[in-house]
């Protein structure tokens, strides 16, 4: 027997397509409705006290329960009762039974006269099975082994769903094949009655349309940007063809640049002489960003007073609408020492996805030596997501007089390096899902002279590696993971205390002073537990733990010495018109509440 075909599968022009199937060819039937004790209405407090189906055997009570609106302990109301029935033969058919039917409805009115009890005498018929699938037109696009990949087989019971799944990974295929206006229609369905089950035949119908080619990106809500700017930042490419998840990589690409509070999914868009173009929206925000912790170290000693350590980084990410960036950061550990860092970017050199960078680095430890060091680098961005870079360095250190004499010799180091880099996080200030990942390898080579060299100016080789690994992930609603594992590795044959790594503070391992730990050799591990109260904002445990080895150079008073800390605490961060605002308390091993360390952080956009 012949039934009316299905709708036309119906696309718009921002690239989504939906699939739409009318219940309109399934055939109603409602027989009578009975009822005991009472009028077919009844009174709005009417309570249903029970509610019970009978004839149903491939669907079970729970599953057509959850299909009404009418519940135990609910009101009984006869317009639901008419809705529910058309409900019940309407999802029965998408699961391909379409001959069911609501024999009838009975209604138990209970001796308490405001009680009333309902049941269900289900028909389910025949289930239909898929006879056959195939698709009519120009479907030469198609692989030769997708149809039997599908949801909707011969053989297996007919469901509405599938079928319209199955529509939908037709029209993905098209759309990213280039022809975005793709349109398919149920062009047959034949249901052959049997005995037990009856048989489907599905023939679709499929016009590929034109294939669209992208002529332009047109840029709405840009002031301070250029447009040439975002142009390069989205990477389009005049001429290209249209593919479904174009606009998505746009839209991420623009959002990654941190240069717009809001970009919208860009839109496509088609001129009177046929041309085509992309829409995308911008909302601008704030180009540059501060950052700022402030902590209390306790004294650790009887007469002792506690000091403020501090960290300032501030950071133009927008100059003059073109996207080069400027940062300085400066930051104090302890009473005598402070760090100093510029750096700047240009970006996208010449048209190309090449990023060049100059930073300069001071830090002045007590009054024992200042290290000074130059870098240039070089970044080619291979997608958005992964980099890879070479740089070039150079660092001296001077010793001071007093402490710095016989422990430091002047120095002069010279090094080159490569650097991978990848990032997925969905956001780079609250990251709730993604990967981020840097490995670095630098080598070179270090003069030494001056009082601590003995046997008077010689050169050494030295090799450094990094290796960061970030990983973020939302287990449940408003729950996140945060584990970070991070390598830090240093080799020469003239190591003094200049060259290590420092360890320890707000940014590394929790609980300790600010660079309270010198190594060669290092590995810590950060673990966060956060619950989210809003998209930035959140409550989080965490623990730290870190191994450090320290090399033996008694010549520069350094014994070799290797040990373990763990340190572990509570915070709280909140998105406030100030901006971000975080409050933590750190314990390291031995720590009580009196000499736990207190960090506050602000993070702000401006």
């Amino acid at each position: 027997m012949g039934e009316d075909p299905l709708n036309v599968v119906d696309r718009s022009i921002k690239g989504k397509a939906r699939a739409v199937i009318a219940p309109g060819f399934f055939r109603f039937m409602v027989c009578s409705i009975l009822w005991s004790g009472t009028a077919f209405s009844q009174q709005p407090s009417s309570i249903i006290s029970d509610l019970h189906l009978q004839g149903n055997r491939g669907r079970s009570d729970a599953e057509v329960v959850s299909w009404l609106q009418l519940r135990v302990g609910g009101p009984y109301d006869d317009s639901l009762l008419a809705s529910d029935l058309e409900v019940i033969v309407a999802r029965y058919a998408r699961e391909g039974y379409f001959g069911a039917a609501v024999d009838s409805v009975t209604l138990q009115h209970e001796e308490d006269g405001r009680s009333v009890a309902l049941t269900f005498f289900i028909d389910e018929g025949r289930l239909a099975v898929v006879r056959s699938l195939s698709v009519e037109g120009t479907a030469e696009r198609l692989p030769p082994d997708l149809l039997g990949s599908m949801q909707t087989r011969t053989g297996e019971p007919f469901r509405q769903p599938a079928l319209e799944a199955d529509i939908q990974t037709l029209l993905n295929l098209y759309e990213e094949q280039g022809f975005p206006f793709a349109a398919i229609s149920v062009h047959a369905l034949d249901i052959d009655e049997g005995e037990e089950v009856d048989s489907v035949t599905v023939i679709l119908k499929l016009v590929e349309g034109k294939s669209v080619r992208l002529r332009e990106l047109r840029i709405e809500g840009n002031e301070t940007t250029a447009s040439r700017t975002i142009l390069r930042e989205s990477r389009f490419k005049e001429g290209g063809v249209f593919r479904g998840e174009y606009p998505l990589l746009i839209q991420r690409r623009l959002e990654r640049s941190q240069l717009f509070s809001s970009v919208s999914l860009p839109e496509l868009y088609i001129n009177e002489d046929g041309s085509a173009g992309l829409l995308v929206k911008v909302t601008e925000g704030s180009y540059n960003h501060f950052d700022g912790i402030v902590g209390y170290i306790p004294a650790s000693r009887a007469g002792e007073q506690g000091f403020l350590t501090g960290l300032v980084q501030v950071q133009f990410r927008n100059i003059l609408g073109t996207g080069r960036r400027f940062s300085t950061r400066w930051s104090r550990e302890e009473r005598g020492t402070q760090d100093i860092q510029l750096r700047y970017v240009e970006p996208w050199v010449a048209s190309l996805p090449l990023n060049l960078e100059g930073d300069f680095a001071q830090r002045k430890q007590d009054s024992i030596y200042v290290r000074r060091q130059y870098g240039l680098a070089a970044d080619l961005m291979i997608t958005e997501e992964f980099s890879v870079g070479a740089s070039f360095s150079q660092s001296s250190v001077v010793p001071s007089e007093g402490q710095g004499a016989g422990r430091i010799a002047d120095s002069k180091t010279t090094s080159v390096g490569l650097t991978v880099f990848y990032d997925t996080w969905n956001d780079p200030v609250t990251p709730s899902s993604g990967i981020r990942y840097r490995a670095e390898y630098h080598t070179g080579s270090k003069r030494v002279g001056g009082i601590a060299s003995l046997q008077g100016n010689r050169s050494s080789s030295t090799q450094r590696a990094r290796l960061d690994l970030e990983y973020v992930v939302s287990l449940f609603s408003r729950q996140v993971v945060a584990t970070s594992l991070f390598l830090r590795e240093i080799r020469s044959g003239d190591l003094d205390p200049s060259d290590l790594y420092r360890l320890g503070g707000t940014t590394t391992l929790r609980g300790y002073r600010e660079g309270e730990f010198l190594g060669s050799r290092l590995a810590w591990v950060n673990a966060e537990y956060r619950v989210l109260v809003s998209p930035r904002s959140f409550a989080f445990g965490f623990v730290d733990a870190a191994y450090m080895m320290t090399p033996d150079r008694p010549s520069v008073g350094l014994v070799q010495h290797e040990q373990s800390r763990i340190g572990y605490g509570i915070g709280i961060r909140l998105d406030t018109a100030l901006g971000l605002i975080g409050v933590s308390l750190a314990l390291g091993e031995g720590d009580t509440f009196g000499t736990a360390k207190l960090h506050f952080r602000l993070i702000n956009e401006f």
